[in-house]
């Protein structure tokens, strides 16, 4: 009775289409083998590139499997493969193969080229408009100085300007006051003058009238 119940146990935990099939380390890297399905489990053995192993059952991620010794862990699917390495050769190329290499690398050579002189040709270009643009600043740059000098210029012949419009209007002011005075001595003259001449005038009269007086 123990038996059975300790044979269906085993096949529960070892299902029978895990027993036998073998896998292998792949040949770009190594394999660890855990105590647990967890990185962070203890490391039993480190499996070498090619190595073989027996699978036991599958879980998750991960084979469990059996190394020849009797050690059994959990290891990484993706590092395993059911395909031996051993005996394997590189296949040498073929001349078609070769000659694909070649035309590859002659278009490979010339794409570099081209994009040399495609990179050379734009920086000429581009150091041709920086120069362009270099001398359009020059000019621009003199045009500035030769209007701020036009400025100045403008500016000291309106002071100028400004200051003879001021010396002729003082000037012209001067002419009129000289003007109004010498027409008020004119005016006053002609008063004093009309003034004298009425007097005379009115002391003649008064002579000729005594004089007619006398002869009365």
């Amino acid at each position: 009775m123990w038996v059975i119940i300790a044979a269906l146990c085993g096949l529960m935990l070892f299902p029978a289409v895990g027993l036998g099939k073998s896998l292998y380390v792949k040949a770009t890297s190594e394999a660890l083998l855990r105590a647990g399905p967890s990185l962070s489990n203890k490391i039993l053995v480190i499996l070498k590139p090619g190595q073989e192993v027996a699978l036991v059952k599958e879980e998750g991620d991960y084979y469990v499997v059996a190394t020849p010794n009797g050690t059994q862990g959990y290891v990484l699917k993706y590092l395993m493969t059911d395909q031996s390495s051993k005996g394997a050769r590189p296949q040498e190329p073929g001349p078609k193969t070769q000659q694909r290499s070649q035309e590859l690398e002659q278009q490979t050579q010339q794409k570099i080229q081209e994009l040399e002189q495609q990179t050379q040709q734009k920086i000429q270009e581009l150091e041709t408009r920086s120069q362009e643009q270099e001398k359009e600043l020059i000019a621009l740059r003199e045009e500035r100085g030769r209007l701020e000098d036009a400025k100045k210029q403008a500016e000291g012949v309106a002071s100028q300007q400004a200051q003879l419009v001021s010396q002729l209007q003082t000037q012209q002011r001067t002419a009129q006051s000289q003007e109004t005075i010498r027409w008020f001595l004119a005016g006053a003259g002609v008063l004093f003058a009309g003034m004298l001449l009425g007097r005379l005038w009115g002391a003649g009269t008064r002579r000729s009238g005594l004089s007619l007086n006398r002869f009365k």
